[in-house]
């Protein structure tokens, strides 16, 4: 797969500033800009996704969509991920103000199947968690892996 030049997605420079929060009780907020502490990356080891995973959104595939637009992407997510068999969570990118939301699934699938479930959805990139830290996966955009914090 020939990837687009990390200029084709205007806001590429900010996915490392991303906040993930997945939806457990409590909800856990991973800051992507710090180091992950060790026992956050225990907890996170224990979600019942095993010790790797990845986190992916449909939402606005390297451009702005309609909020419409994008409820639909999100149902279609779920569905595949539920089609897949993989365990799953939901799990959010947030910018660090709160203002923008991507609503997606932390799933249990091999970083190879993260990426492409990425690309099929137009993603730039996933967030992959390989046990100790995470990093950002360019599905579509990019060149190579940045592990985070950048």
């Amino acid at each position: 797969m020939t990837r687009a030049p990390e200029s084709a997605d205007p806001r590429w420079a900010t996915y490392p500033d991303t906040i993930v929060e997945i939806f457990t009780s409590p909800l856990l907020r991973v800051d992507l800009r710090h180091p992950l502490p060790t026992d956050l990356a225990t907890r996170l080891r224990g979600l019942g996704l095993g010790d790797a995973w990845s986190v992916i959104t449909a939402h606005n595939p390297g451009r702005m969509l309609s909020e419409s637009e994008n409820e639909r992407r999100e149902r279609d997510l779920w569905r595949r991920a539920e089609s897949s068999g993989a365990a799953f969570l939901r799990a959010d990118g947030v910018n660090p103000d709160g203002t923008d939301r991507e609503v997606g699934v932390a799933i249990a699938l091999a970083r190879e199947g993260s990426i492409a479930l990425a690309a099929e959805f137009g993603q730039s990139a996933t967030f992959w968690f390989d046990g100790a830290c995470f990093w950002l996966d360019p599905a579509l955009v990019g060149d190579r892996p940045i592990r985070l914090p950048a």
